[in-house]
């Protein structure tokens, strides 16, 4: 790292203008760097300090990472400018280096961010979804039990349930989320296997194992498998359950649903989580 220090600097004209301005630079630079590294770690606490119980989701989410944290990159970002100015105009030239990651670390954080509502704009805001919209898989006592006791959780009934939406002239309205999910996720559909239930039951609950997933309830009489994903960040806890029932025409009807515990929009974690699945069971 340069030496950001204006001892040795000289003005042209010998005076206290050119220290003082020396040392003004040296203090923006220093403040660019810090906020560089604070930045981007507020939202590396939150996250963890949410996954860890420290604080709650909706402290560590809504406050943490979506009213304090954007500001703060802002923040940064102004001042790695007039840090990379003040670098540029006072000679000796110093620190243009440290002044552009200063402005490039917060650019690049409040870009993700940027990315991130945009993928919100476009997804609909849902955190249920299923393979079969008709007749969707329940879940059993252990989960359900379970969620009872989230503060805030979603509800676990599909038929019915509506999304806020908006029409095609931008006004706000709900919708049914069978509906929203099925034209966000056309190929979130039953899979149909050609072995037996007993023989896709293993495979299906080794899925899910190698997913990470912890199991909650297996039962092969009934052909169902009940599991949970705790994501890396925040600790989101989603429940997932899993339904074998025979096909008419010989193989088993692979259905999954993957039903978030808190929130509102998933980000399209749960059809993701649902099409992986799916997918790595047909391999």
């Amino acid at each position: 790292m340069a030496d950001l220090t204006p001892a040795n600097d000289v003005t042209p004209t010998g005076g206290v203008l050119g220290p003082k301005r020396h040392t003004l630079r040296r203090i923006l630079l220093k403040l660019s760097v810090a906020l560089s590294i604070v930045g981007p770690l507020l939202f590396i606490v939150a996250a963890l300090g949410a996954k860890l119980g420290l604080w709650g989701w909706q402290f560590g989410l809504g406050t943490l990472s979506i009213k304090v944290g954007p500001p703060l990159l802002m923040l940064g970002a102004l001042v790695g400018v007039l840090a990379l100015l003040a670098a540029i105009l006072i000679k000796p030239r110093k620190g243009i280096a440290i002044a552009i990651i200063g402005i490039a670390i917060p650019g690049f954080a409040l870009g993700r961010l940027a990315a991130m509502k945009a993928t919100v704009a476009e997804l609909p805001f849902i955190h249920d979804v299923t393979t079969d919209t008709q007749n969707p898989p329940a879940f059993g006592k252990t989960v359900l039990n379970e969620r009872a006791k989230v503060d805030g959780v979603n509800t676990a009934d599909y038929i019915g349930k509506k999304a806020p939406a908006k029409t095609a002239d931008g006004k706000p309205v709900e919708k049914l989320v069978s509906a929203l999910q099925t034209k966000a996720y056309p190929e979130i559909r039953p899979l149909v296997l050609n072995e037996d239930s007993d023989v896709v039951f293993g495979k299906a609950l080794a899925t899910a194992k190698s997913m990470g997933w912890v199991i909650k309830e297996e039962n092969v009489a009934t052909g169902r498998i009940d599991a949970t994903d705790t994501t890396f960040w925040y600790g989101f806890e989603d429940d997932i359950t899993i339904r074998l029932r025979p096909s008419e025409g010989g193989g088993t009807i692979v259905d999954v649903r993957s039903l978030s515990r808190v929130g509102g929009s998933d980000l399209g974690k749960n059809a993701a989580r649902v099409g992986a699945f799916l997918k790595t069971l047909s391999e």
